[in-house]
């Protein structure tokens, strides 16, 4: 895991994870270049001290997709710690269900974001069970990473056939 979500930021107080479903009616997945491999995931972004949730996640929705947006629903709330040697640092992630009103994707954020793809609502879940899957220095990371996944597969499905 990256080394700030273990230590105390003074200038990070969460995040915010956004499942945007594209015209298609499939959700938005990017990957970034830092990955040793393509690894897709919901698109997150920062929450700066000072920055209301709401401006945080359009902020980061125009930096990684540069989509015009409509705002379904918020999913829920990851409260997680991470546990740093001798302390714990906790960590909110809050997650929601947008639609593109746009098919075009111009991130302003180029030098992070490497790709994108979509997924059917009903693909969450083995998007969740691969970044569960991930081996080596990701697999506390991809673990973490799976949760969001998992809130927006059962927000999302409604009883679909998996």
């Amino acid at each position: 895991m990256r080394a700030y979500r273990g230590q105390e930021n003074p200038d990070r107080r969460g995040e915010v994870v956004f499942a945007i479903r594209q015209l298609s009616g499939e959700i938005l997945l990017h990957t970034k270049h830092r990955y040793e491999k393509p690894i897709y995931r919901l698109p997150t972004g920062r929450i700066e001290r000072g920055e209301s949730v709401e401006e945080a996640l359009f902020r980061e929705i125009d930096e990684e997709t540069g989509q015009n947006v409509q705002l379904c629903r918020f999913l829920g709330v990851l409260d997680c710690h991470f546990i740093n040697e001798n302390s714990t640092i906790p960590f909110v992630s809050y997650v929601f269900y947008l639609q593109s009103l746009s098919e075009e994707l111009c991130p302003s954020d180029k030098e992070e974001i490497a790709g994108f793809r979509t997924v059917p609502v009903h693909e969450m879940e083995s998007i969740a069970q691969s970044l569960r899957s991930l081996d080596s220095h990701r697999r506390c990371w991809g673990y973490w990473r799976s949760l969001a996944h998992d809130v927006v597969y059962s927000a999302l499905n409604c009883g679909q056939p998996t």
